[in-house]
């Protein structure tokens, strides 16, 4: 009711000044324009009036000049009497001296005739408040005198002071009517803004917009504003309708889907999460209202968790990490969270939206998997091993007979005994090491591992005639786990070597480098370059998926995916292109890895 009155108040004082302002804008102008051309006109009837006297003082003064009878002169001057704004007039002789005067005052000091650029023609002109006016006077064609008037301006004054009375009691009047007429009048238009407003509040508070404000029989320009105040309540009102149907829909999927979902401010604290979340949780809104859903991270994560959230809300980057959430029954189990930016027209960030996927059966899945495929390669791995083992068991074997046959050669013998089992002890310890998994990261020397691995595939690289050009630096290392890093390179090396047909050419290049991701991390880039079939271009897209595989019955289809899940592990990545151009046939493997994972 008081935003009524102060609305209705304050309306009511504009309306009412701005009708006073106009009205007495209007007269003010009148009354300026009227002065104006009163002043105009009585300047050129004073200059006329005037001019009129000097020209009859002139004519009489003709013959008093002629016969030097400053008496008859005098008593033509008296005649300005009539005249009671006339201050002094005169008639000067030829030579400028004065001949006859006429002074209304007391004084009768004499004044010198004014300095004229032309003494032959009327000039006239206003100065200190007075009116000056002199006229030559001609006989014969010839001056013979000059008359001098000089008039105050008390008339126009006067004027102008009755006017002033006169502007000033029609103003007056005219404000009081247009006080009298504002109020009668301001109602016809505050009375339906009056209704419109309430209508607004109305509106603004309930949050109806089947409301609409009452326009009247009137069709001026309110009844315009009220009615397109309607057609914007008609139109909210079916937006709203639409985006109450559509929130619905929404808050319907969100508890349907199984992830958890939920949304936050600009700011970060989130004001609504779906069903699903508090199911898993236990929790309640009122827990999980602004920064509450900390609770139910791992202590151990959690400063992690915060330091790249805070980076997302600061920067407006999609959020995207992996870390386990606490459920109703105490457990944690492993969320993939993302978390996407809703930006209005100009680009401002006005709330979040994210997700939180459980990937828990997942991890354990391709964990198992990835046991599998290491028991695979393993058993692969472990028939090289028999392979190359059995030649050195061989030798030892034959080396010993031949010392027991011939003592006298016998210490030549077991020395060369002595050098195959040094030779089957490094394929031991080579073996050893291959999947043995480090708690944490150690330095791995590259070069080193690229020849392990050579060593333990030589036996097949020499039956198939393979050759083998290498460049394996010089100890280049780089911090790392060291069996999986050996189980990178040699699951990429034992797909080179099935690849290849008999003859032909595999290139193992490692080297210092840099990241082609933008990054310019340090590392080491090692590329293997093979003349085998090639990778046909409708598998390159597929060949790290799971259980993909075009060896048939031979392979499991995990070796590569396990493999870049390895490399990506490192943080580092893996680019493969090939050629199946008939004669020109070639497959090549870049793995970058940087120098800390």
């Amino acid at each position: 009711m008081d935003q009524v009155i102060t609305l209705r108040d304050s309306l009511s004082r504009k309306l009412t000044a701005m009708n006073m302002l106009v009205s007495g804008l209007a007269l003010l102008l009148a009354s300026v324009a009227f002065f104006a051309y009163d002043l105009f006109t009585f300047r050129a009837n004073l200059i006329a009036n005037t001019s009129t006297q000097a020209k009859m003082i002139a004519a009489n003064a003709v013959s008093p000049l002629i016969f030097d009878d400053p008496q008859s002169a005098q008593a033509t001057l008296a005649a300005l009497r009539a005249s009671e704004h006339v201050a002094f007039a005169a008639i000067y002789s030829a030579d400028g001296s004065l001949f006859a005067g006429y002074w209304r005052g007391p004084s009768k000091s004499a004044i010198p005739l004014p300095a004229v650029n032309d003494v032959s023609n009327e000039q006239y002109w206003f100065e200190s408040g007075q009116f000056a006016l002199v006229q030559p006077i001609i006989f014969q064609n010839k001056p013979i005198g000059t008359v001098y008037i000089r008039s105050d301006l008390k008339a126009i004054y006067a004027r102008l002071k009755t006017y002033s009375l006169i502007l000033l009691i029609i103003l007056l009047a005219s404000l009081v009517a247009a006080l009298a007429l504002s109020r009668i009048l301001q109602r016809v238009i505050s009375q339906p803004i009056l209704r419109l407003a309430a209508t607004a509040r109305q509106v603004s508070r309930n949050k109806d917009y089947s409301l609409r404000a009452f326009s009247g029989a009137d069709h001026d320009e309110v009844a315009l504003l009220v009615n397109a105040f309607n057609e914007m309540l008609l139109e909210i009102q079916t937006r709203d309708s639409a985006l109450q149907e559509s929130e619905q829909q929404f808050r319907t999927l969100a508890d349907s889907i199984p992830q958890l979902a939920w949304m936050g401010d600009a700011e970060g604290n989130l004001f609504w999460y779906n069903r699903r979340w508090f199911e898993y949780t236990g929790t309640s809104h009122e827990q999980m209202a602004g920064w509450g859903w900390a609770s139910v991270h791992d202590p151990q994560i959690l400063p992690q968790v915060m330091e790249k959230w805070r980076h997302s809300i600061a920067t407006g980057q999609p959020f995207e990490m992996t870390f386990p959430l606490r459920g109703a029954d105490g457990l944690f189990r492993q969320f993939l969270t993302l978390a996407m930016p809703v930006r209005d027209t100009h680009g401002t960030v006005v709330r979040w939206f994210g997700s939180n996927t459980d990937i828990t059966e997942q991890r354990r899945s391709e964990e198992a998997m990835r046991q599998t495929e290491k028991l695979a390669a393993t058993g692969r791995l472990a028939a090289s091993i028999a392979h190359e083992i059995n030649n050195p068991l061989e030798a030892v074997t034959n080396l010993v007979y031949l010392a027991r046959k011939q003592p006298p050669n016998a210490a030549k013998y077991l020395q060369l005994a002595d050098q195959e089992l040094d030779r089957i002890s490094q394929i031991t310890k080579n073996t050893l090491g291959f999947y043995r998994d480090n708690a944490s990261p150690s330095q791995v020397n590259i070069s080193q591992v690229l020849e392990e691995v050579l060593a333990l595939y030589g036996r097949k690289i020499n039956f198939k005639k393979i050759i083998l050009k290498s460049d394996l630096g010089d100890s280049i290392e780089i911090a790392g786990y060291p069996g999986e890093i050996r189980q990178i390179f040699a699951n990429l090396i034992a797909n080179a070597i099935e690849a290849l047909l008999s003859e032909g050419c595999l290139r193992i290049r490692a080297a210092k480098a840099r990241s082609h991701d933008g990054s310019a991390r340090e590392g080491v880039r090692v590329t293997l370059l093979d003349n085998g079939s090639g990778i046909a271009l409708a598998h390159r897209g597929k060949i790290f998926e799971p259980f993909f595989t075009t060896k048939k019955d031979v392979g499991t289809g995990l070796g590569l995916w396990l493999t870049l899940g390895l490399v990506e592990k490192h943080h580092g990545s893996v680019r493969v292109r090939s050629s199946t151009q008939p004669g020109k046939t070639w497959t090549a493997f870049s793995v970058f890895l940087p120098n800390q994972p």
